[in-house]
């Protein structure tokens, strides 16, 4: 998730030798909200005990570039931003999917102080009723569990908002504390899958399944 538009091409975890498939996103996709009129997500704030969620915003786009790293992005699709101007064109391009309500992309700030965290998104992929998880936190906050009070923030949010079956969180089998994320939320591995991130490491991922039923309940 986050900085590129690039779908990730997936290897079965049994069969590396197979020609993996290409994701496609089709542009008519959108959330199906609860209410009308449907809400504009570029304008969202979401609020936690020490953490706020905010629409992505281009007030933002020097920290992102600058914590965005390699070392972050290491068990993620994404690669860091080469440049600022390719953060700009990132931020830009979310907000307009946002306004036709096809993506959700938020930035993660301390409550009392807005210091930049990272990003967390929800993202649309074939299916409006499955979309997918992600999210980033700047290297120096890890270990605070802001990655795990961001999604717990955003799915509840999305349970009461928008109509949906599960929510599915990729993610490599060697991040530990990730991983602990989706299971804090009662989600179960459905699938596994090779992919190759655009840094050119293969991920071992698992697939983790949050059904809305278990988040609502």
């Amino acid at each position: 998730m986050l900085f590129n538009d690039e779908k990730p091409k997936v290897w079965s975890s049994f069969d590396l030798k197979k020609q993996p498939p290409t994701r496609v996103i089709s542009p008519m996709l959108s959330y199906q909200f609860k209410r009308e009129p449907a809400l504009d997500l570029t304008t969202l704030k979401i609020e936690g005990n020490r953490i706020s969620l905010q629409s992505i915003d281009h007030r933002f786009s020097s920290v992102m570039f600058k914590e965005f790293t390699a070392e972050v992005t290491r068990y993620m699709f994404p690669k860091p931003a080469e440049a600022i101007e390719e953060t700009n064109t990132f931020i830009s391009e979310s907000l307009e999917k946002m306004r036709l309500g096809q993506d959700l992309i938020l930035v993660i700030t301390k409550k009392d102080s807005e210091q930049f965290l990272g990003c967390c998104g929800f993202h649309l992929n074939q299916n409006p009723k499955t979309p997918e998880l992600g999210i980033w936190i700047r290297k120096d906050e890890h270990g605070q569990k802001y990655g795990r009070e961001a999604i717990h923030l955003l799915v509840y949010w999305a349970v009461e908002n928008i109509d949906f079956d599960y929510a599915i969180y990729p993610v490599d089998k060697a991040n530990i504390a990730s991983r602990k994320i989706p299971e804090s939320l009662g989600g179960i591995i459905f699938d596994e899958r090779i992919v190759k991130s655009l840094s050119g490491y293969l991920l071992d991922e698992v697939l983790y399944k949050i059904p809305y039923e278990t988040l609502k309940n």
